[in-house]
């Protein structure tokens, strides 16, 4: 009985009193200023992304045009892919030595040879280790010319490991001021990686009409904490760009463009963690 009369007394007291305190409420709100929030604004988001991504062609000591770097190769790509490629961004191309700092702006720097001696200062490896750490990309390729009197295709020697060029650059890539232990680790790249088809289906692995009666038919990667960051080739691929009645030309161009277009990918997906070095 006493808890009856309790709960009902408590109740008939509680609706006025909430009914007053409420109003109190709403009359305090009205005495408050009025606060002035802008509304957010959003930021249009552009059609393609900023401009120009370069490729570097790396310009190094006793590199021979036409022996140990082809010079039209690069632009003629980016003439390729200009016209063939619906891609919503600005590629050009420049060739400098490594100690420029502004290599560090490249999403690709392109290094070739034959049988150039590799002669680099410290300030030029140190670069080059800098670029590579910081999420840069290497693509690096033992051109062969051609044979004497050919002038329809590579030399019978394309495509096989050992050459000059190989030797120096792997020699380069695990000296300390480069990428020391982390350049010995060579691995073959898989024909599922993504380089195959970032724009067009290579699903049997590179193309190898660069090199027709070679023993090497993969690429070689250098990877840092699961990125790439340097591509070695045997297969004399970049031939082909420079050499416009050159058969198989097309493919060749078309697997540059996968290359180009992986960089550019790497570019705007931000940078790397930090590593130690």
């Amino acid at each position: 009985m006493i808890c009856f009369v309790r709960r009902h007394l408590c109740t008939g007291l509680f609706v006025p009193l909430f009914a007053i305190l409420l109003a109190s409420a709403a009359f305090a709100q009205d005495e408050r200023p009025e606060l002035s929030v802008p509304e957010p604004t959003r930021k249009s988001k552009k059609t393609s992304p900023s401009g120009p991504f370069i490729i570097t062609v790396v310009d190094y000591n006793d590199a021979i045009k036409q022996r140990d770097y082809l010079g039209q190769a690069v632009p003629e790509l980016v003439a390729f892919m200009s016209k063939a490629v619906k891609l919503k961004a600005e590629i050009g191309s420049n060739k400098r030595k490594l100690y420029d700092p502004r290599i560090a702006e490249s999403i690709l720097l392109y290094m070739t040879g034959y049988d150039a001696t590799i002669r680099l200062n410290d300030t030029e490896k140190k670069a080059l280790g800098d670029y590579l750490k910081g999420g840069g990309l290497l693509y690096t390729e033992d051109i062969i010319p051609l044979s004497d009197g050919n002038t329809s295709g590579p030399s019978i020697s394309a495509g096989r490991m050992g050459t000059p060029f190989d030797r120096q650059l792997k020699a380069l890539i695990q000296d300390p001021l480069v990428l020391g232990r982390q350049g010995r680790a060579w691995n073959r790249v898989p024909k599922t990686h993504p380089l195959f088809t970032s724009y067009f289906e290579f699903l049997d692995g590179p193309p190898l009409s660069g090199a027709p009666n070679g023993d090497v038919t993969y690429l070689e990667t250098i990877e840092i904490k699961g990125r790439t960051a340097v591509i070695f080739s045997d297969l004399n691929i970049s031939w082909f760009w420079a050499n416009a009645d050159a058969e198989g030309r097309d493919r060749s161009l078309q697997f540059g463009t996968n290359l180009v277009v992986f960089a550019l990918a790497k570019k705007l997906a931000g940078r790397p963690l930090p590593i130690r070095r």
